[in-house]
């Protein structure tokens, strides 16, 4: 009988033997990949509580913006209250009579009447600074002009006791304002021309060295460095207002005799205008 080939022999082989698949040879050998040590050691963040720790004073840190937020609202809080807690009329009338300016006719030109400009330069700690300051803040934070920064903080100085009566930074002033029955066009025309003026003014200290039709006058006053600012306002078709500024008079006394003087002249020309 002729012996079986060994290729026949290895096929019945491998046939007799079971298949086993690739999964469970690798099987018995997983807990040796990932042994339980190595699983305990992945509950090591817990260990690392520092950078727990860390995080949290990290946000303790970020609630610091809340503190300063909350002084930062203390403030604002308080610049509100000053807001809503404005000068009284009564308390404002010797101020507007001092720098010749009413409130009407500051809210007109600024856009805040004296009391609410007044509430804002308190919230922004003015009483602390000096003029320069104040006069900073009104043209940084609120783009008020040259001629406006100078009065509101005049006018603040005096409000707030930082200042004597009448008294600015090159000496002392005197203001007058009035509203007349008479056109814009009309009254301008009563201080800017010779003729008409010497109806009324006929005062040879006063000479005008720059006019601007229907707004303003800018003079002199004599040989001295007394200057006077004359501007205009409109009120209404027949109506208009005129208001004063004598300024860089050498005395709390002078500057008292001309504002006397300047309340003279103008009723003197509203006595013009009611013959006329």
């Amino acid at each position: 009988m002729p012996a079986p080939k060994l290729n026949s022999i290895k096929a019945a082989g491998q046939a007799a033997l079971p298949k086993v698949s690739a999964s469970k040879i690798a099987k018995p050998n997983a807990p040796i990949i990932a042994p339980p040590p190595k699983a305990k050691a992945a509950a090591a963040p817990e260990a690392t509580k520092p950078p727990a720790a860390k995080s949290s004073a990290k946000n303790g840190a970020g609630k610091t913006a809340p503190v300063k937020s909350a002084a930062t609202k203390g403030v604002t809080a308080k610049a509100v209250a000053s807001k809503t807690v404005l000068d009284t009329p009564a308390k404002l009338r010797p101020i507007e009579q001092a720098v010749g300016v009413s409130s009407d006719a500051v809210a007109r030109r600024t856009g805040k009447s004296w009391a609410e400009w007044f509430a804002l330069l308190d919230a922004a700690g003015a009483a602390e600074l000096d003029h320069k300051g104040i006069v900073a803040v009104l043209a940084q934070r609120h783009g008020v002009g040259p001629w406006w920064q100078q009065m509101v903080t005049v006018a603040y100085e005096k409000a707030r006791g930082m200042r004597e009566h009448h008294e600015n930074d090159d000496g002392f002033q005197a203001g007058v304002s009035k509203t007349l029955e008479l056109p814009l066009a009309k009254l301008f025309r009563f201080w800017a021309e010779p003729a008409e003026r010497n109806k009324w003014l006929a005062d040879d200290r006063f000479s005008i060295h720059k006019a601007t039709a229907s707004k303003s006058i800018r003079a002199r006053w004599g040989r001295g460095v007394s200057r006077i600012d004359v501007d205009f306002c409109e009120k209404g078709p027949t109506k208009s207002q005129v208001t004063v500024q004598h300024n860089r008079i050498e005395t709390s006394d002078a500057a008292e005799q001309m504002k006397a003087y300047w309340a003279k002249k103008i009723s003197a020309l509203e006595a013009l205008l009611t013959r006329a």
